[in-house]
């Protein structure tokens, strides 16, 4: 069965909350009312949204005993709105994205047929796309949409040095196959089945925008070098 990350805001765990506790309240004495709150949606936005959380995250020089849908919600957010990209449910859609890749789990249910597939090559994409179902092609075309996102976004610099070293493609190669990637997806009856239709479109659009902000967050938050 297919599953695709879609949001983190659905996947916080207990000891987020308990994180998000420890960061907001000085006097934890309240602590029983701002449990309330994380059951209302709008309020939990608020309180995930809220700068002293975001400072709490970034300053910490220590691994976080939180999940990774907590840290790259607040960090993309905060990166995309900064970019102009205000629309909460691509935040949610990129941290989601982010958070499984982290994982080494970006989706579940694709069964590539060779063992070595490497899909940091688009070719690869293609190949794969060979005698699939329709339904099946759309969680590749996803799946090569978010891989190329997470990849130009994080890890330009990987890709820079290996296009002046092995002659290999350029990031805006990446992105076109990306946005190219989000735009067949969103033509697809599945979009709206997960509820998509509105993710889709605008990630296609706003792609390189989406990049760059990525490639801020990565700078300023994660250094995660070449």
């Amino acid at each position: 069965m297919h599953h695709l990350p879609t949001s983190c805001l659905d996947r916080l765990t207990p000891t987020d909350f308990v994180f998000i506790q420890r960061a907001l309240l000085d006097d934890q004495s309240h602590s029983e009312a701002l449990c309330t709150l994380f059951k209302d949606r709008k309020s939990l936005i608020a309180l995930v949204e809220h700068d002293k959380l975001f400072e709490a995250i970034n300053d910490n020089a220590y691994p976080l005993s939180i999940s990774p849908e907590l840290y790259f919600f607040v960090l993309v957010r905060r990166t995309l709105t900064q970019a102009g990209i205000t629309e909460l449910h691509i935040a949610d859609y990129v941290a989601a994205t982010l958070a499984s890749h982290s994982t080494g789990t970006p989706m579940t249910g694709l069964q590539p047929t060779r063992e070595d597939l490497d899909f940091t090559y688009h070719v690869d994409f293609i190949d794969e796309m060979e005698g699939l179902s329709n339904y099946d092609r759309f969680f590749l075309q996803v799946q090569c949409g978010n891989s190329f996102m997470v990849l130009t976004g994080l890890f330009p610099g990987f890709i820079e040095n290996r296009a002046n070293h092995r002659g290999a493609t350029q990031v805006d190669y990446y992105q076109e196959a990306a946005r190219c990637a989000f735009k067949w997806a969103a033509k697809h009856p599945l979009a709206n089945e997960f509820d998509l239709e509105n993710v889709y479109p605008v990630l296609a659009d706003k792609f390189d925008d989406t990049r760059k902000a990525l490639n801020h967050l990565a700078n300023d938050y994660l250094f995660l070098g070449n």
